[in-house]
């Protein structure tokens, strides 16, 4: 992800992870995440 190791180590978690999340998609590694409803969750 050209990070320096300083860089690296003063990156919050959470932030790194979605960084790490981005990155795969970018490869085709992984696909982005569906956004789902609450009408999609809760049948009527």
């Amino acid at each position: 992800m050209r990070m320096s190791a300083d860089d690296f180590w003063l990156t919050p978690l959470g932030l790194f992870l979605d960084l790490w999340a981005c990155h795969k998609q970018f490869l085709g590694i992984e696909k982005a995440g569906r956004v789902l409803s609450i009408d999609d969750v809760v049948p009527l």
